[in-house]
């Protein structure tokens, strides 16, 4: 962080450094739609009621407490914003006492916002058991919300996270009342999103069977993956970290997942005996090279989900395919004058016209 940053936050620097916990770091560029999205992010406080194993400001532990003042935070946005230094503000927080009085601080700094003029993306991260009639206020002043899943499964929630209430009634219900309220009302045009820790005991097929639920079942637009960083003074500050080379992969997956068509059974094929996606470097490559008997795909008769498995295509490429069949029979000039060289040899690797 910028020293001139550092003293226009003054004390509140803390709550912006600290907020790399829950996704990056103080200003961060974000995909949105295509495209780089720079937003401020921070902490709404860092006091904390809850013991989370493997959190830095779980109770008890030696941390810098602070608030954000309401007022302060808002022109602080409002700041950056106006100085084209932002297009959004993401919002998370500790759970400094009520889950219930968490987000209405938060939804109150967003509605303070949008009233003194902000068109810019809003992200607020709810907290477990948020009630419905506080989500459907989030999703009214919001572009994105969602509450952290944590955990895989129920065993590694409860171990590692023992006050965040019910895994099913606390996190999965307020992420399906989210994305009903969203889809009903028009609202969240970046729709629902949740984050879980990676390395603290689940392996990647329970990662990917929660993510295929996720996505399939519960709508969600996005599934973040946290490496898991040991912090001293916790119960888990022995544990190895996490490497990125995992989350990497495991982001692959969901993309493959969400955008390709792809199923929990499909990428099986991609696991170890210990249920750890292999090092592959792209892990449809690697379908691909597990299934040889489905490739080469015929460029000029597959169907829009089959495309979709060829390495090189992604949707937009698959629509642009699937229009020029109505033109004309495919043939290479066509493909390279229409995709480019470089991607129509990668293409014809697993593929033919």
């Amino acid at each position: 962080m910028s020293v001139t940053l550092g003293r226009w936050l003054d004390g509140e620097e803390a709550l912006v450094r600290m907020s790399r916990w829950d996704w990056d770091s103080p200003i961060y560029l974000s995909w949105y739609r295509g495209r780089r999205v720079p937003l401020f992010k921070t902490l709404l406080a860092s006091y904390c009621v809850n013991e989370c194993k493997y959190c830095a400001f779980r109770r008890g532990r030696r941390v810098y407490r602070t608030f954000w003042n309401v007022e302060k935070l808002v022109n602080r946005v409002l700041e950056l914003w106006r100085r084209g230094k932002i297009s959004g503000f993401f919002l998370s927080s500790s759970v400094f006492g009520d889950p219930e009085d968490v987000v209405e601080k938060e939804i109150k700094v967003a509605r303070m916002l949008r009233a003194k003029g902000f068109t810019g993306y809003i992200n607020l991260r709810l907290m477990p058991g948020t009630p419905r009639h506080l989500v459907e206020d989030a999703c009214r002043v919001a572009d994105r919300v969602g509450v952290n899943v944590e955990a895989a499964t129920p065993d590694v929630f409860y171990e590692i996270a023992p006050d965040k209430g019910s895994y099913k009634h606390d996190i999965l219900r307020v992420l399906r009342i989210a994305t009903k309220m969203g889809n009903e009302k028009k609202r969240l045009s970046a729709g629902v999103a949740s984050q879980l820790i990676v390395g603290v005991g689940n392996t990647d097929f329970e990662v990917l069977k929660l993510t295929e639920i996720l996505v399939k079942k519960y709508g969600l637009a996005r599934v973040f993956y946290s490496p898991f960083e040991p912090i001293s003074e916790t119960p888990l500050e022995n544990l190895p970290p996490c490497s990125s080379r995992r989350a990497r992969l495991l982001y692959q997956a969901f993309y493959l997942i969400r955008d390709y068509g792809f199923t929990l059974k499909d990428l099986e094929v991609l696991l170890d005996d210990r249920g750890m996606l292999r090092s592959f470097n792209d892990l449809k490559e690697g379908y691909a090279r597990e299934h040889r008997d489905l490739y080469p795909i015929d460029l000029n008769n597959a169907p829009y989900n089959e495309l979709l498995k060829v390495p090189g295509i992604g949707p937009r490429i698959a629509k642009k395919i699937l229009a020029l069949r109505v033109e004309s029979r495919l043939d290479q000039e066509v493909l390279i004058k229409n995709i480019g060289l470089k991607r129509f040899r990668k293409i014809s690797k697993y593929a033919i016209i």
